[in-house]
């Protein structure tokens, strides 16, 4: 039955460390930011709102027009999350699958692949410049960013 007054001492330190630990994990938690992916274009657009069968369409490849433009997809590749969560969210398909639907598409019917940008710089000179160019992006680099504006929200984080 003997623990050590050294054992008793660590065994106090480990509890109070956990209680802290479980006491500040509401605060941790209610101060996570909320995520939002937005759809957004150069300022200039007149593109309107989308639906997500709209959208996948014109991320797919697939013709789509308002005003009589051709809007044209932009691939944000800055941020794999964002990436990651258009595809979840708005094309339905694992990356893997997307490219493949891209490809066939390409050698199908001679379609062009739409750009991808890893900067977020070129990717926001690039829906200044084009018209009818539409992308997705997180927020907060659209706060940063000036001469785009905001279609909708793609999805945001839940802080349920």
């Amino acid at each position: 039955m003997g623990c050590s007054v050294l054992t008793q001492v660590r065994i106090v330190k480990i509890t109070a460390l956990l209680i802290c630990l479980f006491a500040l994990c509401p605060i941790c938690l209610a101060q996570a930011p909320e995520r939002s992916l937005l759809l957004v274009a150069g300022e200039q657009s007149e593109a309107g709102t989308f639906s997500h069968a709209e959208l996948r369409k014109v991320f797919l490849g697939i013709p789509v027009t308002r005003s009589g433009v051709r809007i044209k997809p932009l691939l944000n590749l800055t941020d794999p999350l964002a990436m990651n969560v258009f595809l979840q969210q708005v094309v339905f398909m694992s990356e893997r699958e997307y490219k493949r639907q891209l490809l066939s598409r390409v050698f199908r019917l001679g379609d062009q692949r739409p750009p991808e940008y890893d900067d977020i710089d070129e990717l926001t000179g690039a829906l200044r410049e084009t018209s009818g160019s539409l992308t997705f992006m997180w927020a907060e680099q659209f706060k940063t960013r000036s001469g785009l504006v905001s279609l909708g929200v793609l999805w945001a984080s839940s802080t349920d």
